[in-house]
């Protein structure tokens, strides 16, 4: 794939050269070296430690940053320092695809991942995905825990290498760009928006209209600015915080699918840990996430007013011709998931 110029976030002036010093260089003991070598310590008083290193691509005013410091905050309280963990965000240490990659190979022990950046491990990760399949964030919630976490992060993740230990919202998506307003579908034909590389959401735009073009999350403002494509499609908390705004004029509220990060473990990682660690780890996770969740709510709440103050101009399209749009995306995904797909759907769809 071409790589694009993309805009510094979270204060990085080159996320790409800031990303190969980390791989490089290494800050201290958070160099990437193996698994074994890195994440275990015994201290002369004989003490076992550990490091780790958890990763994403958002910028730090992000409710995905702000979880992952407060889950190594947590468990270094927890452990009394016994388990420390720095975070690394803006892609320093890889693009979206390296990093489930290198959580599963366990060269990086933890992963903040996009739900749309794991699904090459599974078709069965994009039912959560599926467009209009949540009802609202309530609904997300109950799904994400009370089914999804066992019945598709587990069944899926676990055996490949890698624990799921919770869910932060990234609420609903919409689509933005920068050579027309957006008023109906029809007005969605000819234009190319950026999407991250998975089905069901090339799957998802093709649907509505508009022609879906992959590119990595760390080279989209630059796609943009360049007008390689000619919109994107996300919540109000990535638009707002990776100011698309400079580089999109129009936003378009279609709410056509529910997204979610995942907190990703490397499983070998979490089995080295002692009995206790492993207990904090989880609790700290689940924790954490809950924290970015309601993080996640209370930005989102005001983002669309800041939008708008910024020079964006919005625009509402019908709910239900969306739905009726998108609605056969569910059939392509069952389609690719086998004779289970249809269940896991109605599963979803019955949680109240």
């Amino acid at each position: 794939m071409t790589r694009y110029t993309s805009r510094p976030t979270g204060g990085q002036s080159n996320p790409g050269a800031s990303r190969r010093a980390v791989l490089k260089a290494g800050l201290g003991t958070f160099s990437v070296i193996s698994l074994g070598s890195f994440a275990r310590h015994v201290s002369a008083a004989g003490t076992k430690t550990f490091k780790a290193r958890l990763g994403h691509g958002q910028a730090t005013n992000q409710p995905v940053h702000l979880a992952s410091v407060k889950f190594a905050e947590l468990v270094k309280e927890r452990s009394q320092g016994r388990l420390d963990v720095g975070v690394f965000p803006s892609s320093q240490l890889g693009t979206m695809v390296e990093l489930a990659e290198a959580v599963r190979m366990g060269t990086v022990e933890m992963y903040n991942a996009g739900n749309g950046f794991i699904e090459t491990f599974s078709p069965r990760i994009g039912l959560v995905n599926l467009p209009g399949i949540m009802r609202d964030l309530d609904h997300a919630y109950k799904v994400m825990y009370q089914f999804a976490l066992k019945e598709v992060y587990e069944k899926v993740l676990l055996p490949v290498g890698i624990r799921p230990l919770g869910f932060v919202s990234n609420d609903f998506r919409h689509i933005t760009n920068n050579r027309r307003p957006i008023k109906t579908l029809a007005d969605l034909k000819g234009l190319k928006l950026r999407v991250p590389n998975s089905k069901t959401f090339i799957d998802t735009v093709t649907a509505m209209g508009a022609s879906p073009v992959p590119i990595d999350w760390t080279e989209v403002f630059g796609a943009l600015q360049q007008g390689v494509v000619d919109g994107q499609e996300n919540p109000f908390v990535q638009i707002f915080t990776a100011k698309f705004y400079e580089v999109q004029k129009h936003l378009a509220l279609t709410y056509h699918m529910w997204d979610v990060y995942v907190l990703l473990l490397n499983e070998k990682f979490f089995q080295s840990l002692d009995p206790d660690l492993q207990k904090i780890v989880v609790e700290a996770g689940k924790e954490a996430s809950d924290y970015g969740w309601k993080e996640m709510g209370k930005m989102n709440a005001e983002l669309l007013e800041k939008l708008q103050g910024l020079g964006m101009s919005v625009t509402t399209v019908d709910r239900q011709e969306v739905q009726n749009a998108i609605k056969p995306v569910w059939s392509t995904w069952m389609a690719r998931v086998g004779p289970e797909g249809q269940n896991l759907i109605q599963r979803v769809v019955e949680i109240k």
